[in-house]
């Protein structure tokens, strides 16, 4: 038997319901079709939806995580896991699951959420705030990442001298060396500047004041903000190898 269109015989196939037969029948016509290459995909990721697996796994992770950090259990634990924060938290962690690309994503989530169940005293307020980590975590693209982690090392000695990341002048100063980096690790300069506005809109960076003569006007110093700090520091818990979060 031979397919001569594939994409139909997917539209006739799902139109009767038998999804299952689509690989069957491309199978017997002998056709290796990069449209059905990309009906695959669509089912794999409609089947993850229905079987709820990656959220599954989440779930696993996230409970594994926490016993493992068990000598950060505030005495209250019970009454902390029936509070609202955590019921939020909980409820974005298992959309964004649902959501991943992948499995191994839907565990760094959860790793990521564990990581942010139990701050220290100094960022305690920011427990309430956790669902929202998760969420704006999930939004991120690797090039977001990468231009935050960028921010950070870049102003290193800057983030350690002025924690409350009030002097403007100094983020300014260590610009060259942000260029530099950017250069290293092949951002475009007109990136720089869409990456650092669209890390603003998350409220991960902000654009530092330009006090400096020595900037171009027509350049955008950013800098991160200690909410893009936090959010840094539990993506970094999370991605830790198992051995060295413990």
């Amino acid at each position: 038997m031979t397919i001569d269109d594939p994409l139909e015989q997917i539209r006739k196939l799902v139109k009767d319901g038998d999804f299952d037969g689509i690989g069957t029948a491309l199978q017997a016509g002998a056709i290796l079709s990069p449209v059905f290459k990309v009906f695959s995909i669509a089912k794999g990721i409609a089947d993850s939806y229905t079987k709820g697996s990656k959220v599954t796994i989440a779930i696993h992770a996230l409970c594994d995580e926490l016993q493992r950090t068990q000598d950060r259990w505030p005495k209250d634990l019970e009454s902390a896991f029936d509070a609202d924060w955590f019921k939020r938290a909980m409820t974005v962690l298992m959309i964004e699951s649902a959501r991943a690309v992948n499995e191994d994503y839907a565990r760094l989530l959860a790793r990521f959420a564990a990581a942010g169940c139990f701050p220290s005293d100094r960022e305690k307020h920011r427990q309430e705030d956790l669902a929202s980590y998760i969420h704006d975590l999930a939004r991120l693209g690797t090039d977001d990442i990468q231009y935050l982690k960028l921010l950070k090392n870049a102003n290193l000695h800057v983030i350690k001298t002025a924690p409350n990341l009030n002097m403007a002048d100094a983020f300014t100063l260590h610009f060259d060396e942000f260029k530099r980096e950017a250069v290293g690790l092949g951002i475009d300069p007109d990136d720089t500047v869409s990456l650092g506005a669209r890390l603003s809109g998350f409220g991960l960076a902000y654009e530092a004041p330009r006090n400096n003569t020595r900037q171009s006007p027509v350049e955008h110093c950013f800098r991160p903000t200690k909410r893009g700090l936090y959010l840094l520091s539990l993506l970094e818990a999370a991605e830790l190898p198992v051995e060295k979060r413990d």
